[in-house]
């Protein structure tokens, strides 16, 4: 069966790759069902981030959560989120939004998000980052 993920991820690579300024980069194609096959979250952990693609201005990244992802914001970092499997409750600032596979969300940067999985299995994201992902510049908020 295919997955009608092709189109959507395209569009959310150009979208987080567009503003690059420098000589063009390599090509950086990835097989996102083999990527979830090889990176699977495993039975301990609570939410899994595999990049999958990356330049100086952004990243691609394969997000799992089994149960939820905890409270936090980052001061630079905008993300487009697109879920692939899963439903659960997605939190932007104080306003809750459930959320299914085929949903599409920007989190602008500062806005505090967080994710709770409704679902049996682990929901799974593919999230665009710019700029490029980095884990500094994730902070935890406490409610």
């Amino acid at each position: 069966m295919r997955r009608p993920w092709g189109a959507s991820l395209v569009a959310l690579l150009c979208l987080g790759g567009c503003a690059h300024a420098g000589p063009p980069e390599p090509l950086a194609i990835t097989d996102l069902q083999a990527q979830l096959e090889r990176n699977p979250i495993g039975p301990g952990e609570a939410v899994r981030i595999t990049t999958l693609v990356e330049s100086p201005d952004m990243s691609g990244l394969l997000v799992q959560v089994r149960s939820s992802m905890p409270p936090h914001f980052h001061k630079l970092t905008q993300e487009v989120v697109y879920m692939l499997r899963g439903e659960g409750m997605l939190q932007l600032g104080t306003e809750r939004i459930p959320i299914k596979a085929g949903a599409v969300v920007r989190i602008p940067a500062g806005t505090v998000h967080t994710f709770t999985n409704q679902s049996p299995a682990p929901a799974v994201f593919f999230v665009v980052t710019t700029p490029r992902w980095d884990e500094q510049d994730r902070f935890m908020v406490t409610e």
